[in-house]
């Protein structure tokens, strides 16, 4: 094992709070293994003193039945030690997976959209699974079961040495390093295995994830015959890693067979020629070889551990690749919670890219009064929901800042800040779970009452009651058993719950027929009513009515106004209205 391993102490880092279990675990695997150690001393006994020994048979068995009277209640008393023992392991161990488990997730909670934009939703759902399921047995095979053993090693050896026959102990010792020598060579060849393995079961978990939530995509392109050979390609390289993988380990166990093998066989040889010669009891040889398998065994479980642990620290590797990553998005040290009185947005000569060399917003100058309802719209790609996302600080800006009441978003807490907010993004993301519960996730604590009368604002009581079970129907992973437009409408009544002080709408309204759009249309009115507002939208029928219009192109405004003013003069806001309207509505909406 190796000890000097980064990953390994820093995994241990993680166990520190669990020390007591895990040096009782140790103690009591000392005690129990020592246990074991009076079968092959009492065999020798036997032989000697019993068997062989010229007294009469009476006193024979008498002597006998103290020996298997002291065995039985020996080995009676060894079950709840070995309970323990497994129990404590398992504890400490269990314990510091679920802490590691926990401190990766809250982890991933803080990275940015940047980030898991970067990142398949697959491949990171397999470090918080697989990955750290294969550090389970560090703890418990690694650390507790080495320590066990080195401790249980040393003790046999130094008592073979020094209380019985120093010659045979020197005999049996001499397979020992040949075990170093082989685990020492295949140890890292294992290590880089199971990091192989690992990657590419990442790689085909993300796979899977993707393709399954496109499923709907893949089979209405026919794809499905092309997605089982890619998906057997991938298999297959993971087949391919996981086979070398075992062609190392059992190597690893075939030399570790062999030379448990050997040792024996060496002793047997010379143990019998010191008998011959009249330097040995046959007694003190037999029970030498029943001891000898405890200075093997432990010898062999520590070779099995070092060749464990390495597999396992190759999936803590790529669990602490992610846990070193820095959060883009970080609260100032001395961040304070925000102080939103009015809700005033201001852009100060915003820049954004995602990259370096490709500017998205370029000098963004922008001030949206408390409660006013500013739509932003212009083509696909010209940076406008980049802009509304900056905000909630999603993204930090490149350059510039933007202000709530005077306010650098930077400054204040990231928590703080989006509490105060409202969305409603163009994919209404649900969750596996009810309508309840779906529509409480917009505000922790809000009651039944308040929960029923989003949901009427929003127009959800209009369709629950059809569904099976009301309010407590489960709509599944992503809401997949509703309609695009019942699926909005529960994202709407989030926001309806959360009663935010700001409020952003990213084509609140795309996902809904022209019957429903009204609807919503209304409640979303209402809403913003004493917000303040940012509204995105394609359809620029569901704008008319906001205070202000912004056009951005290519990362610029471009012009600004009220849906009359731009309506009625030259420029990209009344070019963007003719194609969608016609000429014949849009003397109506000049009007």
């Amino acid at each position: 094992m190796k000890f000097g391993s980064p990953t390994f102490w820093r995994f241990l880092g993680y166990a520190r709070p669990y020390w007591p279990y895990i040096v009782g675990s140790v103690v009591t695997g000392v005690v129990k293994f020592a246990l074991a150690l009076l079968i092959p001393l009492s065999l020798g006994y036997v032989l000697d003193y019993i068997i062989l020994a010229e007294i009469p048979d009476g006193e024979k068995m008498t002597r006998l039945f103290k020996v298997v009277g002291i065995l039985l209640l020996v080995f009676i008393g060894r079950i709840p030690i070995s309970f323990y023992r497994s129990y404590w392991a398992e504890l400490a161990g269990n314990r510091t997976i679920f802490d590691i488990r926990n401190a990766l997730y809250a982890h991933v909670q803080k990275l940015s959209l940047s980030y898991h934009a970067k990142q398949r939703t697959g491949t990171t759902t397999s470090r918080l699974t697989n990955d750290i399921n294969t550090a389970q047995g560090i703890l418990d095979r690694g650390v507790m079961s080495v320590g066990v053993d080195l401790i249980f090693l040393v003790g046999v050896v130094t008592w073979l040495f020094f209380f019985w026959n120093w010659k045979l102990a020197a005999v049996s010792l001499l397979t020992l390093p040949l075990y170093a020598i082989v685990f020492g060579v295949l140890n890292p060849k294992l290590r880089v295995a199971s990091q192989r393995v690992q990657e590419q079961m990442s790689e085909l978990s993300g796979e899977i994830n993707e393709k399954l939530t496109g499923q709907t995509v893949v089979m209405a392109f026919v794809r499905e015959r092309s997605e089982r050979r890619l998906f057997f390609a991938l298999h297959r390289r993971y087949f391919d890693e996981i086979m070398q993988r075992v062609r190392i380990h059992v190597s690893m166990f075939q030399f570790g067979e062999f030379f448990t093998m050997i040792g024996p066989i060496v002793v047997i040889c010379f143990g019998t020629y010191l008998v011959v010669s009249g330097s040995l009891e046959p007694g003190e040889l037999v029970a030498f070889s029943g001891v000898l398998s405890h200075l093997y065994l432990p010898t062999r479980r520590l070779a099995d551990a070092s060749a464990a642990v390495q597999m396992q620290l190759a999936g803590m590797d790529r669990v602490f690749q992610i846990l070193d990553v820095e959060p883009d998005i970080a609260d100032a040290p001395d961040a304070a919670p925000l102080d939103l009185q009015e809700g005033r947005i201001t852009f100060d000569d915003v820049h954004f890219s995602y990259l370096d060399d490709q500017p998205v917003l370029q000098g963004i100058n922008l001030d949206v009064h408390p409660g006013q309802a500013v739509a932003i719209v212009g083509r696909s790609g010209g940076g406008k929901s980049t802009l509304v996302k900056l905000v909630p600080r999603f993204y930090d800006v490149t350059g510039g800042a933007i202000r709530i009441d005077d306010q650098d978003i930077r400054t204040v807490t990231q928590h703080s800040l989006r509490e105060k907010i409202g969305m409603v993004m163009q994919d209404a993301i649900l969750f596996n779970g009810s309508v309840r519960d779906n529509i409480l996730y917009g505000r922790r604590g809000a009651t039944e009452a308040d929960m029923l009368e989003a949901s009427r604002m929003a127009h959800v009581d209009e369709f629950v009651n059809e569904l099976p079970e009301g309010y407590d129907t489960i709509i599944g992973e992503r809401g997949v058993t509703l309609s695009g437009g019942q699926k909005q409408r529960l994202s709407i009544a989030r926001a309806f719950l959360r009663d935010p002080k700001i409020l952003i709408l990213d084509e609140a309204t795309s996902s809904l027929d022209s019957h429903a759009e009204n609807i919503i249309q209304d409640a979303l009115d209402h809403l913003m009513k004493g917000r303040t507002t940012l509204v995105i939208a394609h359809r620029l029928a569901t704008i008319v009515g906001c205070d202000r219009v912004v056009v951005i192109e290519d990362g610029r405004i471009v012009q600004e106004g009220t849906h009359g003013e731009l309506v009625n003069e030259d420029g990209p806001y009344r070019a963007l209205c003719e194609e969608q309207f016609g000429a014949v509505q849009m003397e109506e909406l000049a009007d």
